[in-house]
Protein backbone atom coordinates (compact mmCIF):
# COMPACT_ATOMS: atom_id res chain seq x y z
CA UNK A 1 0.00 0.00 0.00
CA UNK A 2 1.23 3.58 -0.91
CA UNK A 3 0.08 6.87 0.14
CA UNK A 4 2.57 8.49 -1.94
CA UNK A 5 0.09 8.52 -4.72
CA UNK A 6 -2.58 10.10 -2.84
CA UNK A 7 -1.62 14.12 -3.17
CA UNK A 8 -2.14 16.82 -0.51
CA UNK A 9 -3.59 19.88 -1.40
CA UNK A 10 -2.86 22.56 1.49
CA UNK A 11 -4.26 25.49 -0.58
CA UNK A 12 -5.68 24.57 -4.12
CA UNK A 13 -8.22 26.55 -6.77
CA UNK A 14 -11.73 25.03 -7.68
CA UNK A 15 -10.33 25.11 -11.40
CA UNK A 16 -7.01 23.11 -10.30
CA UNK A 17 -9.31 20.79 -8.30
CA UNK A 18 -11.46 20.21 -11.20
CA UNK A 19 -8.55 19.62 -13.87
CA UNK A 20 -6.79 17.69 -11.47
CA UNK A 21 -8.91 15.67 -9.68
CA UNK A 22 -12.52 15.61 -10.36
CA UNK A 23 -12.68 15.69 -13.97
CA UNK A 24 -9.54 12.70 -14.13
CA UNK A 25 -11.69 11.04 -11.10
CA UNK A 26 -8.37 10.84 -8.57
CA UNK A 27 -8.39 11.33 -4.97
CA UNK A 28 -6.89 14.17 -2.88
CA UNK A 29 -7.06 15.13 0.59
CA UNK A 30 -7.59 19.05 1.04
CA UNK A 31 -6.25 20.82 3.97
CA UNK A 32 -7.05 21.88 6.79
CA UNK A 33 -6.73 25.60 6.34
CA UNK A 34 -9.42 25.18 4.03
CA UNK A 35 -11.97 24.33 6.92
CA UNK A 36 -11.07 26.31 9.63
CA UNK A 37 -13.78 28.64 9.31
CA UNK A 38 -16.13 26.23 10.27
CA UNK A 39 -17.62 26.85 13.29
CA UNK A 40 -17.82 23.09 14.35
CA UNK A 41 -14.18 22.93 14.34
CA UNK A 42 -14.39 25.13 17.23
CA UNK A 43 -17.88 24.83 18.65
CA UNK A 44 -17.48 20.96 18.75
CA UNK A 45 -14.20 20.07 20.06
CA UNK A 46 -12.72 21.27 23.47
CA UNK A 47 -9.11 23.13 23.74
CA UNK A 48 -7.18 19.56 23.43
CA UNK A 49 -9.13 18.98 20.24
CA UNK A 50 -11.59 15.88 21.58
CA UNK A 51 -15.03 15.76 21.50
CA UNK A 52 -16.81 18.69 23.67
CA UNK A 53 -19.52 16.21 24.54
CA UNK A 54 -21.91 18.06 26.65
CA UNK A 55 -21.73 21.22 23.86
CA UNK A 56 -22.76 18.49 21.52
CA UNK A 57 -25.67 16.97 23.80
CA UNK A 58 -26.56 20.65 24.34
CA UNK A 59 -26.69 21.59 20.61
CA UNK A 60 -28.71 18.27 19.70
CA UNK A 61 -31.11 17.44 22.88
CA UNK A 62 -34.14 15.69 20.79
CA UNK A 63 -32.00 14.14 17.94
CA UNK A 64 -32.69 10.72 17.43
CA UNK A 65 -29.32 8.78 15.50
CA UNK A 66 -28.56 5.47 14.34
CA UNK A 67 -26.10 3.73 16.13
CA UNK A 68 -23.85 1.16 14.40
CA UNK A 69 -22.01 -1.95 16.68
CA UNK A 70 -18.90 -2.25 15.21
CA UNK A 71 -18.15 -5.87 16.71
CA UNK A 72 -21.02 -6.92 15.01
CA UNK A 73 -21.77 -7.68 11.17
CA UNK A 74 -25.16 -7.80 9.10
CA UNK A 75 -25.10 -8.13 5.53
CA UNK A 76 -22.83 -5.89 4.13
CA UNK A 77 -22.97 -3.53 7.31
CA UNK A 78 -22.69 -3.63 10.98
CA UNK A 79 -26.05 -4.19 12.82
CA UNK A 80 -27.78 -0.91 13.74
CA UNK A 81 -29.77 0.48 16.46
CA UNK A 82 -31.72 4.13 16.76
CA UNK A 83 -31.30 5.80 20.02
CA UNK A 84 -31.59 9.80 21.48
CA UNK A 85 -28.51 11.38 20.05
CA UNK A 86 -27.81 12.31 24.24
CA UNK A 87 -27.92 8.55 24.87
CA UNK A 88 -25.57 7.99 22.22
CA UNK A 89 -23.41 10.61 23.91
CA UNK A 90 -23.73 9.09 27.00
CA UNK A 91 -22.55 5.34 25.58
CA UNK A 92 -19.82 6.59 23.44
CA UNK A 93 -18.03 8.22 26.45
CA UNK A 94 -18.63 4.79 28.78
CA UNK A 95 -16.51 3.00 26.05
CA UNK A 96 -18.41 -0.44 26.68
CA UNK A 97 -18.73 -0.95 23.11
CA UNK A 98 -17.70 -0.13 19.43
CA UNK A 99 -20.50 2.02 18.79
CA UNK A 100 -20.76 4.23 15.58
CA UNK A 101 -23.15 6.95 14.91
CA UNK A 102 -23.14 7.00 11.06
CA UNK A 103 -25.69 8.85 8.55
CA UNK A 104 -27.23 10.91 11.08
CA UNK A 105 -29.44 13.48 8.75
CA UNK A 106 -27.77 16.71 11.42
CA UNK A 107 -28.96 19.41 9.03
CA UNK A 108 -32.73 18.37 9.01
CA UNK A 109 -32.27 18.88 13.21
CA UNK A 110 -34.76 21.02 15.12
CA UNK A 111 -31.60 23.08 15.86
CA UNK A 112 -31.02 26.31 14.24
CA UNK A 113 -26.81 25.85 14.72
CA UNK A 114 -24.88 25.92 11.56
CA UNK A 115 -21.85 23.74 11.56
CA UNK A 116 -20.42 24.16 8.27
CA UNK A 117 -20.84 24.97 4.82
CA UNK A 118 -19.19 23.05 2.10
CA UNK A 119 -16.01 23.47 0.58
CA UNK A 120 -16.48 25.70 -2.71
CA UNK A 121 -14.56 23.21 -4.57
CA UNK A 122 -17.02 20.97 -3.66
CA UNK A 123 -20.53 22.64 -3.77
CA UNK A 124 -21.68 21.87 -7.06
CA UNK A 125 -23.57 19.05 -5.77
CA UNK A 126 -26.66 18.12 -8.14
CA UNK A 127 -27.44 14.81 -6.13
CA UNK A 128 -28.58 17.03 -2.76
CA UNK A 129 -30.09 19.45 -4.71
CA UNK A 130 -32.14 16.95 -6.21
CA UNK A 131 -33.35 15.49 -3.12
CA UNK A 132 -33.60 18.28 -1.51
CA UNK A 133 -35.52 19.96 -3.75
CA UNK A 134 -37.82 17.14 -5.11
CA UNK A 135 -37.51 14.21 -2.30
CA UNK A 136 -37.57 16.10 0.99
CA UNK A 137 -34.20 14.11 1.72
CA UNK A 138 -30.16 14.61 1.40
CA UNK A 139 -27.13 12.46 1.22
CA UNK A 140 -25.36 15.05 3.99
CA UNK A 141 -24.11 13.51 7.11
CA UNK A 142 -22.61 13.44 10.37
CA UNK A 143 -20.21 10.51 11.71
CA UNK A 144 -18.86 10.05 15.19
CA UNK A 145 -17.01 7.27 16.82
CA UNK A 146 -14.57 6.40 19.22
CA UNK A 147 -11.12 4.33 18.53
CA UNK A 148 -11.59 1.45 16.11
CA UNK A 149 -14.96 2.27 14.85
CA UNK A 150 -15.26 1.94 11.53
CA UNK A 151 -17.16 1.91 8.27
CA UNK A 152 -16.88 -1.81 6.38
CA UNK A 153 -15.46 -2.15 2.28
CA UNK A 154 -18.07 -0.25 0.05
CA UNK A 155 -18.46 2.07 -2.89
CA UNK A 156 -20.67 4.77 -2.06
CA UNK A 157 -24.10 5.10 -3.60
CA UNK A 158 -25.37 5.35 -7.01
CA UNK A 159 -21.31 5.67 -7.83
CA UNK A 160 -21.10 8.94 -6.73
CA UNK A 161 -18.48 11.52 -5.09
CA UNK A 162 -18.45 11.30 -1.80
CA UNK A 163 -16.58 13.97 0.38
CA UNK A 164 -15.33 13.71 4.10
CA UNK A 165 -14.02 16.73 6.28
CA UNK A 166 -12.75 15.60 9.93
CA UNK A 167 -13.83 17.87 13.21
CA UNK A 168 -11.55 15.82 15.19
CA UNK A 169 -9.84 12.65 15.21
CA UNK A 170 -8.25 10.54 12.51
CA UNK A 171 -9.13 8.52 9.84
CA UNK A 172 -7.19 5.51 8.57
CA UNK A 173 -8.06 5.14 4.62
CA UNK A 174 -7.82 1.89 2.36
CA UNK A 175 -8.86 3.39 -1.27
CA UNK A 176 -9.29 1.06 -4.28
CA UNK A 177 -9.16 2.06 -7.53
CA UNK A 178 -11.43 0.82 -9.96
CA UNK A 179 -11.48 -1.88 -12.04
CA UNK A 180 -11.16 -4.93 -9.69
CA UNK A 181 -14.48 -5.93 -8.32
CA UNK A 182 -13.20 -9.55 -9.61
CA UNK A 183 -10.67 -9.25 -7.03
CA UNK A 184 -12.59 -8.99 -3.93
CA UNK A 185 -16.11 -10.80 -5.08
CA UNK A 186 -16.88 -14.29 -4.04
CA UNK A 187 -18.50 -16.86 -6.47
CA UNK A 188 -21.92 -15.94 -5.40
CA UNK A 189 -21.25 -12.39 -6.25
CA UNK A 190 -20.68 -10.99 -2.90
CA UNK A 191 -17.57 -8.36 -2.15
CA UNK A 192 -15.45 -8.85 1.07
CA UNK A 193 -16.69 -6.89 4.37
CA UNK A 194 -13.17 -6.14 5.42
CA UNK A 195 -10.40 -6.27 3.36
CA UNK A 196 -7.81 -6.31 6.32
CA UNK A 197 -9.89 -9.53 8.04
CA UNK A 198 -11.45 -11.82 5.37
CA UNK A 199 -11.73 -15.62 4.33
CA UNK A 200 -8.74 -16.47 1.61
CA UNK A 201 -9.90 -19.36 0.94
CA UNK A 202 -13.39 -17.35 0.42
CA UNK A 203 -11.64 -14.41 -1.63
CA UNK A 204 -8.46 -16.05 -2.70
CA UNK A 205 -7.06 -13.31 -5.11
CA UNK A 206 -7.59 -10.41 -2.79
CA UNK A 207 -3.89 -10.66 -2.20
CA UNK A 208 -4.02 -8.84 -5.39
CA UNK A 209 -5.96 -5.60 -4.77
CA UNK A 210 -3.99 -2.36 -5.88
CA UNK A 211 -4.89 -0.53 -2.96
CA UNK A 212 -3.69 3.19 -1.25
CA UNK A 213 -3.58 3.50 2.40
CA UNK A 214 -3.83 7.03 4.11
CA UNK A 215 -4.11 8.93 7.50
CA UNK A 216 -6.88 11.97 7.34
CA UNK A 217 -6.17 14.17 10.04
CA UNK A 218 -8.44 16.85 11.78
CA UNK A 219 -9.57 19.43 9.83
CA UNK A 220 -8.50 17.79 6.63
CA UNK A 221 -10.69 16.62 3.53
CA UNK A 222 -11.07 13.60 2.23
CA UNK A 223 -12.12 13.84 -1.83
CA UNK A 224 -13.47 10.10 -2.74
CA UNK A 225 -13.63 9.78 -6.58
CA UNK A 226 -16.76 7.89 -8.30
CA UNK A 227 -16.29 4.27 -8.26
CA UNK A 228 -13.65 4.27 -5.79
CA UNK A 229 -14.37 1.49 -2.97
CA UNK A 230 -13.11 2.38 0.50
CA UNK A 231 -12.56 1.09 4.07
CA UNK A 232 -12.46 3.51 6.74
CA UNK A 233 -11.40 3.44 10.40
CA UNK A 234 -11.59 6.13 12.88
CA UNK A 235 -7.96 6.53 15.21
CA UNK A 236 -9.23 8.07 18.57
CA UNK A 237 -12.64 9.68 19.65
CA UNK A 238 -12.99 11.13 15.77
CA UNK A 239 -16.44 13.53 14.37
CA UNK A 240 -16.18 13.92 10.11
CA UNK A 241 -19.12 15.63 8.21
CA UNK A 242 -19.43 13.62 4.98
CA UNK A 243 -21.43 14.49 2.24
CA UNK A 244 -22.38 11.63 -0.89
CA UNK A 245 -22.61 14.02 -4.38
CA UNK A 246 -22.23 14.22 -7.86
CA UNK A 247 -22.67 16.29 -10.99
CA UNK A 248 -21.78 16.82 -14.75
CA UNK A 249 -18.43 15.53 -14.29
CA UNK A 250 -19.96 11.87 -12.86
CA UNK A 251 -23.19 11.51 -14.42
CA UNK A 252 -21.61 9.02 -16.55
CA UNK A 253 -20.76 6.83 -13.82
CA UNK A 254 -24.10 7.13 -12.25
CA UNK A 255 -25.79 6.00 -15.54
CA UNK A 256 -22.99 3.37 -15.79
CA UNK A 257 -23.62 1.89 -12.01
CA UNK A 258 -27.40 1.71 -12.86
CA UNK A 259 -27.40 0.04 -16.27
CA UNK A 260 -24.85 -2.42 -14.31
CA UNK A 261 -27.19 -3.39 -11.84
CA UNK A 262 -30.48 -3.35 -14.43
CA UNK A 263 -28.73 -6.38 -15.81
CA UNK A 264 -27.75 -7.54 -12.32
CA UNK A 265 -32.06 -7.67 -11.76
CA UNK A 266 -32.79 -8.74 -15.07
CA UNK A 267 -30.54 -11.97 -14.51
CA UNK A 268 -32.20 -12.80 -11.09
CA UNK A 269 -35.56 -12.50 -12.81
CA UNK A 270 -34.98 -14.33 -15.57
CA UNK A 271 -37.06 -17.08 -15.03
CA UNK A 272 -40.38 -14.93 -15.38
CA UNK A 273 -39.54 -13.31 -18.30
CA UNK A 274 -42.28 -14.26 -20.57
CA UNK A 275 -44.46 -12.61 -18.04
CA UNK A 276 -46.31 -9.46 -18.76
CA UNK A 277 -45.09 -6.03 -18.12
CA UNK A 278 -41.62 -7.86 -17.47
CA UNK A 279 -39.53 -4.52 -17.80
CA UNK A 280 -41.96 -2.81 -15.05
CA UNK A 281 -41.30 -5.43 -12.81
CA UNK A 282 -37.16 -5.04 -13.41
CA UNK A 283 -37.70 -1.34 -12.81
CA UNK A 284 -39.71 -2.19 -9.67
CA UNK A 285 -37.08 -4.31 -8.20
CA UNK A 286 -34.20 -2.20 -9.71
CA UNK A 287 -35.95 1.24 -7.65
CA UNK A 288 -35.88 -0.98 -4.84
CA UNK A 289 -32.32 -2.23 -4.58
CA UNK A 290 -30.55 0.50 -6.48
CA UNK A 291 -32.69 3.90 -4.77
CA UNK A 292 -33.48 4.42 -8.24
CA UNK A 293 -34.22 3.23 -11.50
CA UNK A 294 -34.24 4.53 -14.90
CA UNK A 295 -37.89 6.60 -14.63
CA UNK A 296 -36.00 8.28 -11.44
CA UNK A 297 -32.66 8.82 -13.50
CA UNK A 298 -34.33 10.82 -16.33
CA UNK A 299 -36.68 12.59 -13.91
CA UNK A 300 -32.77 13.65 -11.72
CA UNK A 301 -31.46 14.77 -15.05
CA UNK A 302 -34.36 16.81 -15.98
CA UNK A 303 -34.56 18.53 -12.98
CA UNK A 304 -31.15 19.62 -13.27
CA UNK A 305 -31.23 20.40 -17.02
CA UNK A 306 -33.85 22.45 -15.96
CA UNK A 307 -31.97 24.64 -13.51
CA UNK A 308 -29.10 24.81 -16.18
CA UNK A 309 -31.09 25.68 -19.14
CA UNK A 310 -32.79 28.87 -16.72
CA UNK A 311 -29.47 30.12 -16.71
CA UNK A 312 -28.80 29.86 -20.07
CA UNK A 313 -32.14 31.33 -21.32
CA UNK A 314 -32.18 33.75 -18.20
CA UNK A 315 -28.80 34.61 -18.36
CA UNK A 316 -28.78 35.03 -14.68
CA UNK A 317 -25.55 35.69 -12.61
CA UNK A 318 -23.44 33.60 -11.11
CA UNK A 319 -24.29 32.60 -7.97
CA UNK A 320 -22.43 34.12 -4.68
CA UNK A 321 -22.94 33.59 -1.23
CA UNK A 322 -19.78 34.49 0.24
CA UNK A 323 -21.68 37.69 2.49
CA UNK A 324 -24.56 35.69 3.67
CA UNK A 325 -24.82 33.76 6.68
CA UNK A 326 -28.29 32.79 7.21
CA UNK A 327 -29.23 30.62 10.16
CA UNK A 328 -29.65 26.87 9.50
CA UNK A 329 -28.85 25.36 6.45
CA UNK A 330 -29.52 27.02 2.73
CA UNK A 331 -30.60 24.72 -0.26
CA UNK A 332 -27.33 22.85 -1.63
CA UNK A 333 -28.24 24.79 -5.05
CA UNK A 334 -28.17 27.70 -2.88
CA UNK A 335 -24.16 26.96 -1.89
CA UNK A 336 -22.46 26.58 -5.63
CA UNK A 337 -19.88 28.77 -6.01
CA UNK A 338 -19.88 30.80 -9.27
CA UNK A 339 -17.23 28.83 -10.96
CA UNK A 340 -19.44 26.46 -11.22
CA UNK A 341 -22.20 28.59 -13.21
CA UNK A 342 -20.31 31.03 -15.61
CA UNK A 343 -21.39 30.65 -18.73
CA UNK A 344 -19.08 27.81 -19.97
CA UNK A 345 -19.65 26.01 -16.88
CA UNK A 346 -23.34 25.94 -17.93
CA UNK A 347 -22.60 25.14 -21.26
CA UNK A 348 -20.68 22.52 -20.69
CA UNK A 349 -22.52 21.00 -18.20
CA UNK A 350 -25.53 20.58 -20.27
CA UNK A 351 -23.47 18.88 -23.38
CA UNK A 352 -22.63 16.17 -20.72
CA UNK A 353 -26.70 15.62 -19.76
CA UNK A 354 -27.07 15.79 -23.48
CA UNK A 355 -24.61 13.03 -23.96
CA UNK A 356 -25.93 11.20 -20.80
CA UNK A 357 -29.21 11.31 -22.28
CA UNK A 358 -28.09 10.24 -25.97
CA UNK A 359 -27.25 6.79 -23.97
CA UNK A 360 -30.26 6.55 -22.19
CA UNK A 361 -32.06 6.87 -25.44
CA UNK A 362 -30.31 4.60 -27.20
CA UNK A 363 -30.49 1.84 -24.35
CA UNK A 364 -32.58 -1.20 -25.79
CA UNK A 365 -34.48 -1.27 -22.08
CA UNK A 366 -36.03 2.63 -22.85
CA UNK A 367 -38.62 1.81 -25.03
CA UNK A 368 -39.78 -1.11 -23.25
CA UNK A 369 -40.60 1.06 -20.31
CA UNK A 370 -44.00 2.41 -19.85
CA UNK A 371 -45.05 6.11 -19.23
CA UNK A 372 -43.34 6.75 -22.88
CA UNK A 373 -39.88 7.51 -21.13
CA UNK A 374 -38.16 7.32 -24.87
CA UNK A 375 -40.19 9.88 -26.27
CA UNK A 376 -39.77 12.36 -22.75
CA UNK A 377 -35.56 12.05 -23.27
CA UNK A 378 -35.81 13.09 -27.17
CA UNK A 379 -37.87 15.75 -26.12
CA UNK A 380 -35.48 17.28 -23.59
CA UNK A 381 -32.58 16.47 -25.80
CA UNK A 382 -34.13 18.58 -28.01
CA UNK A 383 -34.70 21.78 -25.44
CA UNK A 384 -31.07 21.36 -24.55
CA UNK A 385 -30.00 21.50 -27.64
CA UNK A 386 -31.69 24.43 -28.93
CA UNK A 387 -30.45 26.35 -25.91
CA UNK A 388 -26.73 24.84 -25.72
CA UNK A 389 -24.22 25.49 -28.68
CA UNK A 390 -23.11 21.60 -29.23
CA UNK A 391 -19.84 20.70 -28.38
CA UNK A 392 -17.79 17.52 -28.81
CA UNK A 393 -17.70 15.63 -25.06
CA UNK A 394 -15.37 13.04 -24.53
CA UNK A 395 -17.74 11.19 -21.56
CA UNK A 396 -15.62 10.35 -18.58
CA UNK A 397 -15.17 7.39 -16.19
CA UNK A 398 -16.41 3.85 -19.02
CA UNK A 399 -18.45 1.37 -16.80
CA UNK A 400 -15.47 0.74 -13.87
CA UNK A 401 -17.74 -2.44 -12.13
CA UNK A 402 -15.54 -5.20 -13.52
Amino acid sequence: MDADCIERRENISIEEFVECFLEPNKPVVLGATLTKHWPARSDWVTSEGRPDFARLAELYPTDLVEVADCDTTYFSDHQRTTMPFPEFIEKWQKGEQRLYCKDWHFTRSPSQYRAYQPLPHLSDDWLNTYYQEEKNDDYRFCYMGGQGTWTPFHEDVFRSYSWSSNICGQKRWILVPPGQNHLFTDDQGNWVHSIVDYNEARFPRLHELKKYELIQGPGETMFVPSGWWHQVQNIGDTISINHNWTNEFGLRSMYDRLGHDLLSVRYALRDVADMDGFEDQVQLVLGINSRMDFCGFFMFVKHMAAIYLGHCNADLCPLSTADSEPKGYKSARDCVDGYFLSPDSVNRALNRIDAVLEMLESNPTTPLISGDLKDKVKDLRETIRQAAPQEQIGLDHADQST
